[in-house]
Parts: C-alpha cells; sequence; structure tokens
C-alpha cells in the first residue's frame, strides 16, 4: 500500500498520469504563418478530349498590381487574387471576354493598367483590365505574341520573349511601350544543348534521346544584369526545370549561367519546378513554377512557391531543399525560409475502412503524389487512421485528395467536408479539424495549428466528398516534431562522375543510424548548393542532370522526425568535358 501510494506520488509529481488522458485541443490557425506545396488552390478540371475528371495548372505568372498578388496559370478558366498568399479568389472569365483558355498567359503592367495576352502561334490580341478583380477587361491591341509571351518593361520599352519548340530557339522583340508597335526585328537569344547540359535532356531521368522542348521563357533584371529563364525537358516529367543566360542589356548577348538549371525539383512529394515566373515580395524573390503528376493525362499539373534570390556573386538560385514541407508564407516576417518542422507520417502503418484493388491504404503514407487511396464508397463510413507509433507534437497537417472516378470539365462547385481527430492511445479520440460544413474546393488542403498538440494517431474521416463515387486521398501528411534522437550524420561518401557521359553521377554511402532519408545537395562550389535531391530507402543516387566542363561539389544531410543532420564532408568532383 506505500509503495503504491509513492507511486501515485511521483505520478503526480510529474503530471505523467494526468497528461497521458487530458483531453487533446487543438485549433486551427485562422491567420496561418506557413503554407505547404502543391499550393491549396481549386484547380480547374480540364476541357479538352480525354481529359474529363483531371485537374490541370501550370505555366504561372504572379503579378503584383494595386496591393494584391494575380495568379495567371494555363487553362485555368479565369485567374485567382490574394493579398496574404493564403485566400485565393478565383475570379471566372468566360470566353467572351478573355481568351482565358489560351496556354502561358503573359502579363505586364503599364500605366496603371493590367495588361494580358495568350499564347498564339501568331498574332494574339492584347487585353488591359484596370478593374481584374472584378473581372474587367477591354481589348486594345493585336500584336504578334507568338507560343509562351513573357514581358519586361524597362523605360519607354516593351520586351517580349516567346518560343515553345523543340526545335526553334527562344526569341525576342522589343515594342514601343506607349504604341505597342514593333522597334526592332525578333532576334534570337538561344536553343537547346543537350550534349553539354545534361538536365536539358528529356525523360523523367533525362534517359531520352529526342530534342527537349524550350519554352516558358522569363526575365529578371538584378543590380545591373538581365536574367533570361527558360524551361526543359518537358512539362510532363519531374525533371521539367528552369535554366537561365545571363547578359549586361534586356536584349543580350546571353551567357549560359553554370550553375543551371536555376529551378530545380526532380525527387521528393511532387516534382518539377519548371516554366513559372521570379517575382518579389517585398524585397524577397519567390518562384512560382509548374510540378508534374502526369498519371492520367501528361497536362495533370499543379503550381508551387519557392523562395529564391540572388547570391552574392549574381548568381540566380531558387530553394526546393524540401520544398513540399511546410515554409513560412511569402508575407511572412519570420526569419529564414521554414520552420524545423518534419514529416511523421512516411511510411507509418495505416488502416482504411475499405479500399479498391490497387488503390491500398499504403498509398497514402509513400511520399508520393502520383499514388493514391481509392475508397469503395464516398459516404461518412469512409476513414483513414495513421499509427505515428510514437506520440508527437503536430504542427500541421495536409490533406491531398485525388480525382479517382471523376468525369467534370472545367469549373465545376465541387468540395470535400470531414473531420479529423487525434489520440494518444488509440482509444480516447478528439476533433482537432471540424471541416464538416465546408463546402468549398480544396483539392491539396492544409492546416496549420494555433499551437502543436500531442498525440500518437490521426484520424481522417469522411462526411461529404462530391468529386466521385469513391473518395480518394493521394496522402495524407502530418508534420511536427519527434520526440526521439537526431539521425546521425553522413561523415563518408563517394562521387563516380560517368567519365562516358559527363552529365552524370552516381553517389553513393554508408547508411547512418536513425536515419529514414538522406538529401543530397550539390552545386558549382562550397558556397553554392543550390540543387538538392531527396533519396528514401536508399543509399545510392545517379544525379543526370549535370553540366559538362563544371566542376561539382557535394554534401549529403541525413533526417528523420527528429530533424535533419548536415553533412560533415564536401566532395568535389572535378571538371570533365
Amino acid at each position: 500500500m506505500k509503495a503504491n501510494l509513492i507511486l501515485w506520488s511521483i505520478l503526480l509529481l510529474t503530471g505523467i498520469g494526468c497528461r497521458k488522458y487530458e483531453p487533446i485541443e487543438a485549433k486551427v490557425a485562422e491567420f496561418p504563418k506557413t503554407f505547404c506545396n502543391p499550393v491549396n488552390l481549386d484547380y480547374r478540371f480540364m476541357k479538352i478530349d480525354k481529359g474529363a475528371g483531371i485537374r490541370e495548372a501550370a505555366d504561372p505568372v504572379v503579378v503584383y498590381f494595386k496591393d494584391k498578388y494575380y495568379l495567371f496559370a494555363s487553362k485555368s478558366s479565369g485567374y485567382w487574387f490574394s493579398d496574404d498568399f493564403v485566400d485565393w479568389k478565383h475570379v471566372f472569365i468566360p470566353d467572351s471576354v478573355l481568351p482565358i483558355e489560351d496556354y502561358a498567359p503573359g502579363l505586364f503592367v503599364h500605366d496603371g493598367a493590367l495588361y494580358y495576352v495568350g499564347s498564339t502561334h501568331g498574332k494574339g490580341r492584347l487585353f488591359r483590365s484596370v478593374e481584374p478583380e472584378k473581372g474587367r477587361w477591354e481589348p486594345v491591341k493585336e500584336i504578334w505574341s507568338f507560343w509562351d509571351p513573357a514581358f519586361y518593361v524597362e523605360g519607354d520599352h516593351l520586351y517580349m520573349y516567346h518560343g515553345c519548340s523543340p526545335v526553334d530557339p527562344i526569341r525576342m522583340q522589343v515594342l514601343d511601350l506607349n504604341t505597342l508597335e514593333p522597334e526592332t526585328d525578333i532576334m534570337e537569344c538561344f536553343n537547346s544543348d543537350k550534349d553539354r547540359h545534361g538536365w536539358e535532356r528529356t525523360g523523367e531521368h533525362n534517359e531520352l534521346s529526342r530534342r527537349p522542348y524550350i519554352e516558358g521563357a522569363w526575365m529578371t533584371e538584378h543590380q545591373g544584369k538581365y536574367y533570361l529563364q527558360y524551361a526543359a525537358p518537358g512539362t510532363e516529367w519531374k525533371s521539367y526545370a528552369d535554366g537561365a543566360y545571363v547578359g549586361t542589356s534586356p536584349v543580350g548577348p546571353f551567357v549560359y549561367m553554370e550553375n543551371s538549371p536555376v529551378s530545380y525539383k526532380p525527387t521528393g512529394f511532387i516534382g518539377g519546378a519548371g516554366h513559372g515566373c521570379l517575382f518579389q515580395v517585398g524585397k524577397e524573390y519567390w518562384k512560382a513554377a509548374t510540378n508534374a503528376i502526369s498519371v492520367r493525362h501528361m497536362f495533370e499539373r499543379r503550381l508551387s512557391f519557392y523562395p529564391a534570390g540572388f547570391d552574392a556573386d549574381g548568381y540566380l538560385y531558387t530553394d526546393t531543399y524540401l520544398g513540399d514541407y511546410p515554409m513560412y508564407l511569402p508575407t511572412s516576417d519570420s526569419v529564414g525560409h521554414r520552420p524545423d518542422w518534419m514529416l511523421l507520417s512516411y511510411r507509418k502503418p495505416v488502416t482504411v475502412s475499405s479500399c479498391l484493388p490497387d488503390y491500398s491504404a499504403e498509398n497514402l503514407v509513400d511520399e508520393d503524389v502520383r499514388t493514391a487511396w481509392v475508397a469503395a464508397g464516398n459516404d461518412e463510413t469512409e476513414w483513414v487512421q495513421i499509427d505515428l507509433k510514437e506520440v508527437a507534437d503536430i504542427y500541421a497537417v495536409q490533406i491531398n485528395y485525388d480525382e479517382y472516378g471523376a468525369n467534370h470539365k472545367g469549373v465545376v462547385p465541387v468540395y470535400q467536408s470531414y473531420v479529423l481527430w487525434a489520440s494518444r492511445d488509440g482509444k480516447r479520440w478528439y476533433p482537432v479539424a471540424d471541416k464538416s460544413e465546408k463546402r468549398t474546393d480544396t483539392p491539396h488542403e492544409y492546416l496549420e495549428f494555433e499551437t502543436p498538440f500531442a498525440a500518437r494517431y490521426i484520424k481522417w474521416e469522411n462526411r461529404e466528398y462530391t468529386v466521385s463515387d469513391h473518395v480518394a486521398l493521394r496522402e495524407l501528411r502530418v508534420f511536427g516534431k519527434g520526440r526521439g534522437k537526431m539521425p546521425q550524420s553522413v561523415s563518408h561518401f563517394t562521387v563516380s562522375r560517368d567519365t562516358a557521359d559527363v552529365c552524370r553521377a552516381v553517389v553513393d554511402w554508408e547508411p547512418v543510424e536513425g536515419a529514414c532519408g538522406y538529401i543530397i545537395r550539390s552545386g558549382i562550389a562550397p558556397d553554392k548548393l543550390y540543387h538538392n535531391y531527396q533519396v528514401m530507402d536508399s543509399c545510392r543516387f545517379e544525379l543526370t542532370g549535370l553540366n559538362s566542363g563544371v566542376s561539382y561539389y557535394f554534401t549529403i544531410d541525413s533526417y528523420n522526425e527528429n530533424g535533419i543532420a548536415r553533412g560533415s564532408e564536401i566532395v568535389e568532383s572535378a571538371v570533365l568535358r
């Protein structure tokens, strides 16, 4: 009896007995500081043949106009605007008002108006608006806009860059900004060079021999230098990326930037970081880019935002390091790009209410946007439960829906409603997000909690799902902080540059204790390791997007749900031609 009293006294003093069974209280942040790629937009369903039930958006352009950020993207039946990068309002535009169904929108601001033209074979009608949030546009003039037009304004000149072809180069022309008449002939800027630029080669792993598409031009001036960006090799692959040429004038001549690609994300939950734009929020640069899903159709795509910038030596870069983990919003004043929250749900035990063959529960936690769990139905009996195996501090959850069985076209008022539960013991459950009355379309729902809560189990319960007859999730991702040990750091590895093809290299290393994944960082100098490759379930990786004639430096970080251990060694791979 005395021993029991002593034990209970200890439990009460330490609070262990109380904490184990105290209710879980959580509140979704009304004003979040973070977001998670892909951007959670009400992506439109395709209108094209064989595109029923497939969402798409690509080729983003972000423009700051009259205190709002406008986001235009291909095939979106309109555009979005926001002042906080959280609440994006869609403006539906009928074809009778604007040729919104053209690919690759080109935009610029001049004299208090926003100008728009779509991608065409030749001439396109230029439109302008002083109230784009109201969907009011007026025609201005027909101009030669060609494929994938992009504009840059300087002085009284309008510089237009264009091109989208596996054969033709990126070209440009100078127009008078006020009359919109040509001031110069069309000039060639550059073309693909897949023999020397490995990342320009076609294929998911740059393995195909056919010529790449060179497209999606974008011009940015920074400290007197002009960075002409472009996309390759094709929108349907994770290898989709942006490179850059730089000049001292917006008309060139342009020299290839040896650290290209300057926007690159070939691995992770969702890959691809090509054909977008560079934009500023205050003094900070951000990259809007196209991601590839491309399972049901090659144009099944999403959009993402990544931090970007220029280093002290003038090299343009995009920070895609864990680029589909939570990161601070562009409007946030937080220090750094992302919080130290890790993915807690990868390959954890998962149970479901039901599933169709080939769409099993394991797809919910495999970190692959291209796979999905599909339930037998779409009513309130369908649910998903993840066991994190240990109690952890949960900061955010991302719910990525699939469109299995959908047959919609265009803008459709579909929605997903649900309740999210949490538990410490798998028996006592508490609601942490009640979205049972939600009637909005959120295909990549992201919930940040005002304060973290401790839990081991997360359960998603369907309420209503109007997309199709089968509720389907691509991934249920739980972010936070584990309470265990950090992994060991990788202290030794080898890099073998392929002597037969110097655009390829193989990195090998020994597994380290506690790691559930690794991130190879590489670049053209020890302080320019801007490329990264997230590797799970392997200690060997082949890089296929290097440039010939360039030395590279490498290091390897290890990570688990408790944090990241930075690599302690940098290895140089000498220049090979």
